[in-house]
């Protein structure tokens, strides 16, 4: 009895240990990182002006998210693992990855090689030495050079 109940709550649950492997290793080259959400979409329906009704989509948070972290370094976390230019975030669920990259197809970021993830992290270490060269558009400004960055900007002489 003990281990058909066992069974049960694996199957209502999902199998922890097959969902503890299921994971990806996010690269992220943006400074600040970002939060990654998960939405599930479901039917409502919804009142219109004038009397009646109609259904749509309406997306709400699951809880569960996943901090994607950044290249810039934050009090009270551990250092960061950098690898040319990007942060990785290991063991983030393949599922919520899966579902936020379908979701974010066409965002600058995945577009622009800024954000990455595969099981294997040497995967992503060789998409970010690929993609090294990759700007933000979030980097600091050479002093010795503004104008390279910034148009309208020069440099003034140095006060004697």
């Amino acid at each position: 009895m003990g281990a058909a109940r066992l069974r049960r709550a694996q199957a209502a649950t999902g199998n922890t240990a097959t969902a503890a492997r299921d994971v990806v290793t996010v690269g992220c080259k943006l400074p600040c990182g970002f939060i990654m959400r998960e939405f599930a979409a479901t039917p409502e329906t919804e009142l219109v002006m004038g009397g009646g009704a109609r259904e749509v989509t309406v997306h709400r948070p699951t809880g569960q998210q996943v901090t994607i972290l950044g290249t810039g370094a934050r009090a009270g976390l551990p250092p960061p693992i950098l690898v040319r230019g990007f942060r990785l975030t290991p063991d983030v669920p393949k599922a919520l990855w899966d579902n936020w990259l379908a979701a974010n197809r066409d965002s600058d970021m995945v577009r622009n090689g800024l954000v990455y993830a595969s099981p294997q992290q040497r995967d992503v270490e060789a998409f970010a030495r690929e993609h090294e060269s990759a700007r933000t558009g979030l980097e600091g400004i050479d002093p010795d050079n503004p104008g390279a960055r910034v148009r309208g900007i020069q440099r003034l002489e140095k006060a004697r």
